[in-house]
Order: structure tokens, then C-alpha cells, then sequence
């Protein structure tokens, strides 16, 4: 199949295709006037390396992992330390991750709390309920008049 039946089958866009290629990740033969052909074993393979980079692994180590699941045998390498290379990258890619994911939940939560503030007219530390004793205080309110001050208030007009 050419490169827009690859991309029919596998949703992924032709530029795409084209960058897994640059990457080495997808190695299409040629025909003599240069068209790209695939195999329908590519679609399996597009299909793993879309998995795994959207799980954040760099293209390097998609390869890597590639080379041992699907490039002549789909099993996990047979030599001890060639299996501990790979599972030590892939526990360091699995360890960033984790990172990552930690850092977007306290990321969530920051915004989580934002924007039930803003929702309560209140914005910053000392919430209401605020399980850190922080004093109660409104540091931003909603736009809109002044409440409770009278026209003038602050200013000496009472001469």
C-alpha cells in the first residue's frame, strides 16, 4: 500500500508517516520512480509507535523498543542484559512519566482551587474553610460597584 493508505488505515496523517520514517521507526521499501510502499504489518507498527509516543517516550527509545517487540520477533530480548538495558530505559521513561503526571495533578489541583475562588468572589490564600488557619480575607472581588462604601467614603468631605 502507498503512504494515503497508510494514513487511511491508521489515522495518522501523512506528515506524520513521513517524521516516523525520518525517525526510523517506519522503514517503507521503494519502488523504482521513489513511491513509498508499506506492508499491512505496518499498521500494527503505526499503531505501537502512536501508543507509545503519546505516552510521552522519545522517539529513540520507541525505536529501541521496537527493535525487540516487532523487528524479527515479537518477544522480549532473549540476552539478560540486553532485557535490563531495555527495562531500565523503559523504568526511567516510566519514572519521568510518573513526574509528569504528579506535577499536572498539582498542576489541576492550583487551578481546581482558582477557579472555585473566583467562582466565590474570593481569590488567593485564607479561603474560607481553609484547612490551614490562614486569616479569612478577600484579596480580588468581582468587578462590579463598590459594596457598602458610600460615594465619596475615604475622602474628607466633611468640613
Amino acid at each position: 500500500m502507498q503512504i494515503g493508505e497508510l494514513s487511511k488505515r491508521t489515522g495518522a496523517s501523512v506528515r506524520m508517516l513521513r517524521y516516523y520514517e525520518e525517525q526510523g521507526l517506519l522503514v517503507p521499501t521503494r519502488t523504482d520512480s521513489g513511491y513509498r510502499v508499506y506492508q499491512d504489518a505496518d499498521v500494527d507498527r503505526v499503531a505501537r509507535i502512536r501508543c507509545m509516543l503519546s505516552a510521552a517516550l522519545p522517539s529513540g527509545v520507541v525505536g529501541q523498543a521496537l527493535r525487540f517487540l516487532l523487528d524479527g520477533r515479537a518477544v522480549i530480548p532473549d540476552e539478560p542484559a540486553d532485557r535490563a538495558r531495555l527495562a531500565e530505559t523503559l523504568q526511567g521513561e516510566l519514572d519521568t512519566l510518573t513526574e509528569k503526571i504528579a506535577a499536572l495533578q498539582h498542576s489541576r489541583d492550583l487551578l481546581a482551587t482558582i477557579v472555585a475562588d473566583v467562582r466565590g468572589e474570593l481569590v488567593g490564600p485564607g479561603r474560607p474553610g481553609d484547612p490551614g488557619g490562614a486569616v479569612v480575607r478577600r484579596s480580588v472581588r468581582k468587578a462590579g460597584p463598590a459594596v457598602g462604601r458610600a460615594r465619596g467614603a475615604g475622602r474628607d468631605t466633611d468640613r
